[in-house]
């Protein structure tokens, strides 16, 4: 069964749009410095308005197949290039799934043991996962971002006698920056995962109701990522977050209560493990379903996109330093390769099947 309905897509957009910004915030915040809370703000509007543009032209048009919408909107070979530049995009992106996790991991838990082995622990199960159909992802990501979700409120509630929110003090005192301005694109780069809903929505069945719950999901995720953000920013001072790799691992040391309770790590790593896998793994069927629709699939494609994930993977894993340099440049790609790219060619197609239609009414 390949069908999904709009209460699954909500789970999809939750999946593929939460971890990433909660993981590695200091590559807007060090652009946007205390006021990068706004500049959150400001990258939420954006997403919230690109995704629901995107289901706009869809329902306008009744077509939610992309590639049929690439091909009408520039052509059958232009189309393929660019929904194969897309495939490329969502690579990247699932390099940045296993990376990440896999280093973070390392970094604050397991320093002994090598990122290579957490890799295989990421990738096979992903494997076996999508291997097993539609029934048993949405069965994965169903649990997983439930007890996200619960795991973020405990949090939410033992890290609040911990905030300062005079840390967040002047607001925008130096206006709005070149480096704000910068802020606000990076933190638009962290929420593209996004964009790996688009590849579903043709999976979708009953889709009268797919914009109203897309505007609850997304509002969902964009009160998540601002508390989110205000949340650690109130906990350390700006000076101390940059200092952190992963402040949200840092920000959950500090729960103590009654001398003795000290769980705080627990949930966090419970979203961060659970949240990028199951990021990777919608993200590797958003691909699969892509893929498939422009013949180039084999019984071979999913090992061999592993493959290629897992050694790119390796070596920007092994390294703080380099992973945070390809996080910095990957966030700049991914708005251009999976936000704007994506919303042109929609409009063309939007604006193509707009003119087509006068046209044949005129005729």
């Amino acid at each position: 069964m390949d069908k999904l309905n709009t209460k699954h897509l909500m789970f999809i957009i939750w999946g593929t749009s939460i971890v990433a910004m909660k993981t590695y915030p200091n590559v807007f915040i060090i652009n946007g410095g205390r006021d990068s809370w706004i500049s959150v703000i400001i990258a939420s509007i954006l997403i919230f308005l690109y995704f629901i543009y995107i289901l706009y032209i869809c329902k306008k048009n009744s077509c939610y197949n992309m590639d049929e919408i690439y091909h009408k909107a520039i052509g059958k070979t232009m189309g393929d290039i660019f929904l194969i530049l897309f495939i490329l995009s969502l690579i990247v992106s699932l390099m940045e799934s296993a990376s990440v996790e896999s280093n973070a991991i390392h970094v604050n838990l397991l320093q002994e043991t090598p990122t290579w082995f957490f890799l295989l622990f990421i990738l096979m199960p992903a494997i076996y996962v999508t291997k097993k159909g539609t029934r048993a992802i949405t069965i994965v990501v169903i649990i997983g971002i439930s007890l996200i979700m619960v795991a973020g409120i405990i949090l939410a509630v033992l890290t609040a006698p911990y905030k300062k929110y005079n840390y967040l003090l002047p607001i925008m005192a130096n206006g709005v920056t070149q480096s704000f301005i910068l802020s606000v694109i990076k933190a638009l780069g962290c929420y593209s995962g996004i964009a790996a809903c688009i590849p579903f929505l043709s999976n979708v069945c009953h889709k009268p109701k797919i914009i109203k719950h897309s505007i609850i999901a997304i509002l969902i995720v964009i009160q998540m990522e601002i508390f989110a953000n205000i949340g650690l920013l109130t906990t350390f001072s700006l000076v101390r977050v940059l200092g952190i790799n992963y402040p949200k691992l840092i920000q959950t040391q500090l729960v103590s209560y009654f001398s003795f309770i000290e769980g705080g790590e627990f949930f966090v790593m419970l979203q961060m493990v659970g949240g990028w896998f199951i990021k990777y793994v919608l993200v590797l069927n958003a691909i699969l379903i892509l893929i498939k629709r422009l013949s180039f699939f084999n019984k071979y494609t999913i090992y061999i996109i592993t493959l290629l994930v897992f050694i790119f993977s390796y070596f920007l894993s092994a390294k703080v330093v380099l992973l945070y340099k390809f996080l910095n440049i990957y966030v700049y790609f991914s708005v251009i390769s999976l936000i704007l790219i994506p919303t042109i060619i929609f409009s063309i197609f939007y604006f193509k099947t707009k003119i087509n239609s006068r046209t044949f009414t005129l005729k």
